[in-house]
């Protein structure tokens, strides 16, 4: 039996125990978590069955603009998809449309798409709109160490996945690129690429909203709006591909409760080594399950563990929740790969970070609150008092609700 196929067993054991539960009126909480699972379908089916229909149209269009750039660095035009585009928001099936090779398919559609995609349309604009103004330039911090590593986690995971090296290191050259022009953006021109990242989020909102409903008034009334080579793929394709996705949340989920309410204990003990405090420790494993959680209690951590926590939530995000269960539903071969270079770029992350900024912001002492607030200068996402649109709701979210955030410190009932 693969590992893949453990972690399957594992979720599906964890799903059958969240039925039971549910059955049994919902003792443990796992019921709960088993249901969150079946509830993500909405925001899933928003987010993602507009750019599965768009797909062929997307790439048609794609192709000639974005085509020569790639080809004349080495790398196949596909991986464009999952530099903006997160997994489980358009990622995987504009990746198929741009390519027949299945190995691009899986590198751009589930691993970069995973990492680059998911921070670019979701993490960023819903964390400008979650935290609070004082508490940007530690976002910026954050999100500058975490970028960087990505390629390190692409790389991870195209080698575990067994693609070969040299296509692997090509395809990665794009990624680099990317990485440093948005590293260099958040430092030197904060502003304009907040509202950069703003525009794009609902530019996305409009397009994805667009295509589901053409998409819809297609399958239902029979008649074909668009036609030819420019025609939509069936939506009932997509709602069938969300289904699979929630079948594999619904034991995700249960396992992830399962990890907070086991793991806060050692947890802690990492949160010490790393010099931050209990929340800030707390973030790390809520980040895992979803990092809008860890975003929410942000305000609670001590300076340095702002950044840490930032820098974690690029890659690492949804590493045991979404994109998890969302690997388990396209592509169960592909779940070791995805989570392991989710991993791998999450925790260099956090060293980068602890390399760059932990001169500046000293370790935390229990007791001192004065570590809560801002400390230093430096890089801003934004310079406006609220930023403009920037609110979780102007992002379709597919990762349902925030895991409940684990509390390190405090014992076991």
């Amino acid at each position: 039996m693969s590992i893949n196929e453990v972690i399957l067993w594992i979720l599906m054991i964890c799903m059958a125990l969240g039925a039971i539960d549910r059955a049994i009126g919902n003792r443990f909480g796992l019921g709960e978590k088993f249901e969150d699972g079946f509830n993500a379908m909405g925001p899933l089916a928003l987010s993602m069955v507009g750019v599965y229909a768009l797909s062929p149209i997307l790439a048609k269009i794609l192709r000639p603009v974005i085509g020569p750039v790639y080809n004349a660095l080495g790398a196949d035009p596909a991986m464009f998809a999952g530099t903006l585009l997160a997994n489980d928001m358009g990622g995987w099936p504009l990746a198929q449309a741009m390519t027949d090779d299945p190995q691009i398919q899986k590198l751009s559609g589930l691993v970069l798409g995973a990492m680059m995609g998911a921070t670019i349309v979701f993490t960023i604009p819903v964390a400008l709109g979650i935290t609070q103004k004082e508490d940007r330039q530690f976002l910026s911090r954050g999100v500058l160490a975490g970028i960087v590593t990505i390629p390190l986690g692409v790389i991870t995971s195209g080698l575990i996945a067994g693609i070969g090296l040299g296509t692997v290191l090509r395809n990665t050259v794009p990624i680099l690129i990317v990485a440093v022009a948005i590293a260099l953006g958040l430092y030197f021109k904060p502003e304009a690429m907040t509202r950069g990242f703003e525009l794009f989020g609902k530019g996305l909102v409009f397009m994805i909203s667009i295509g589901l409903g053409l998409g819809v008034f297609e399958t239902m009334t029979g008649h074909q709006i668009l036609t030819g080579e420019w025609a939509l793929l069936p939506v009932a394709e997509g709602f069938a591909t969300v289904a699979l996705i929630a079948m594999a949340l619904a034991g995700a989920f249960p396992a992830v409760h399962l990890i907070v309410k086991f793991g806060s204990k050692p947890l802690s003990a990492a949160g010490r080594l790393l010099g931050v405090n209990d929340t800030a420790a707390g973030g790390f494993i809520a980040t895992l399950a979803n990092n809008i959680a860890m975003f929410e209690i942000m305000k609670k951590m001590d300076a340095r563990g702002k950044i840490l926590n930032c820098a974690f939530a690029v890659s690492a995000a949804f590493a045991l929740g979404d994109h998890l269960g969302f690997t388990a539903g396209v592509m169960p071969d592909m779940i070791a790969a995805v989570i392991v270079g989710k991993l791998v770029a999450g925790i260099t992350a956090v060293v980068v970070a602890y390399l760059l900024f932990a001169r500046a912001f000293p370790a935390y002492l229990a007791g001192d609150e004065g570590q809560l607030a801002t400390v230093g200068a430096g890089p801003d996402m934004t310079g406006n008092p609220s930023p403009a649109g920037a609110r979780a709701d102007d992002v379709i979210s597919p990762h349902g609700p925030a895991v409940e955030t684990p509390d390190p410190g405090k014992p076991e009932a």
